[in-house]
């Protein structure tokens, strides 16, 4: 698998001849974004995680698909979507414990954040890897312990601006995220740059504080590398 960050939530996953976008935005200095649809790959799978304007913009969809692909996203997003009249796109509402099947080796689960949280849905890509996409999600005790049941990810993409914030969300997401051992976090949905939306802005030191003790982070970059704990994409096979 090779996983890439463009910055705020839009995350690329090359696996097994799949090209899979979660939440594709265009550059966007607001957002300290960098996606450029007409300069990458095309998407054969495009998740969406809400149906907020800075994780759903149908024009981007629309202009990162390939033909025939798959977008799935949530009831609510799915209106906005069908306006980019993109009639060769195989539509698919999310759907609570909703299992896809993408090509002989790939599934994509759906898990919907619980009632009082914030909504949208969690996809847990299954592969040589299991990675879980929290989007900008944190949610209860309860929906932290569904997913422990039966999911053991390899790597955790999430907001750490949501996991340093409510005491009881985030702490419940850190006991979560200790339960699961030698797992990699890899921080989406910030920025470090002082121009951009300060809700999202977030100095790089400060993200190991949204993890519990000895969880094992991994930073990305959409920028000149920063360091050397800091790398463009992560790798694997």
């Amino acid at each position: 698998m090779e996983l890439s960050w463009f910055g705020h939530g839009t995350v690329r996953v090359f696996s097994f001849g799949q090209t899979i976008l979660v939440d594709p935005l265009r550059a966007n200095a607001k957002l300290g974004t960098t996606f450029q649809p007409d300069a990458e790959p095309k998407a054969s799978v495009v998740l969406i995680t809400t149906d907020k304007g800075d994780h759903c913009e149908p024009d981007t969809v629309k202009a990162a698909a390939e033909l025939r692909s798959h977008v799935i996203a949530p009831k609510s997003a799915m209106k906005a979507l069908l306006r980019t009249r993109r009639t060769d796109i195989h539509w698919a509402i999310a759907k609570a414990d909703e299992t896809y099947a993408i090509g002989d080796h790939l599934k994509i689960r759906c898990v919907k954040t619980r009632e009082g949280f914030e909504p949208g849905i969690v996809y847990i890509l299954q592969g040589s890897e299991t990675i879980v996409f929290l989007g900008d999600s944190l949610m209860d005790n309860e929906g932290w312990a569904y997913l422990e049941k039966d999911v053991k990810p390899d790597v955790v993409v999430y907001p750490p601006y949501l996991a340093m914030g409510e005491k009881n969300r985030a702490g419940a997401f850190r006991k979560w995220i200790s339960s699961l051992g030698k797992v990699s976090c890899i921080p989406v949905i910030y920025h470090t740059s002082p121009h951009g939306d300060s809700v999202y802005r977030l100095d790089q030191e400060d993200i190991p504080k949204s993890l519990p003790p000895g969880a094992r982070l991994e930073m990305l970059t959409n920028r000149p590398l920063l360091s050397q704990h800091t790398k463009r994409m992560r790798r694997r096979i």
